[in-house]
């Protein structure tokens, strides 16, 4: 379970290839949140694209299959958001830690053993409702009606399973395929070597 330089490296790619996607969906969520004010569902903008948030903690635990990698991968993302000028400041950072530690909980449930679909989902959802109950206090979630936050959760637990649970999962399982991470526990397991 000890990092190797090339996991560090795989999670510095990581790192800078999301937090791109973050910075986009800062952008998605300001136009979904413009999109769905007159219809009073403006809360809901950021919840239907949450999951994208959380798709660095996934995609590089899924590929590295090492403890502590979803939590690192998604606190970098972070950081290169927030210094790319992302649009919530040094909260990002406190986000990125939650989010990053809320997926890790899904592959801590199974000892860091089983990495396949329903651990991705586990993941993804663990992620969500972690990263949920944080930002209830941290952004006033309370002062929306009770039906209001069930619709949010809803939305983001689903959110999260699509991207990461789904997309993270087909894009590696590609990338693997393709024998592009053959170096890593993901690629061996795809070409059926047993890793090191």
């Amino acid at each position: 379970m000890k990092w190797k330089l090339k996991d560090i490296l795989m999670i510095a790619i990581c790192g800078v290839l999301f937090a791109f996607v973050f910075m986009a969906a800062n952008y998605i969520g300001v136009a979904l949140t413009a999109a769905l004010t007159p219809f009073g569902y403006a809360p809901l903008g950021y919840q239907l694209i949450y999951g994208l948030w959380f798709m660095a903690a996934t995609f590089a635990a899924y590929i590295i299959q090492k403890k502590g990698v979803g939590t690192v991968a998604e606190m970098l993302a972070a950081s290169i958001e927030m210094m790319m000028g992302g649009m919530f400041g040094p909260m990002t950072l406190v986000n990125g830690f939650i989010q990053g530690f809320g997926a890790e909980l899904g592959f801590i449930a199974t000892g860091y053993k089983k990495f396949n679909s329903a651990t991705m989902i586990l993941s993804s959802v663990t992620c969500a409702l972690v990263s949920y109950v944080s930002e209830y206090f941290f952004y006033g979630y309370s002062a929306y009606s009770f039906q209001m936050n069930v619709i949010m959760i809803i939305c983001r637990v689903i959110s999260s399973i699509i991207f990461t649970a789904f997309v993270a999962k087909i894009i590696a399982d590609g990338l693997a395929k393709a024998g592009v991470l053959r170096g890593y526990a993901l690629g061996m397991k795809a070409a059926g070597i047993d890793e090191e």
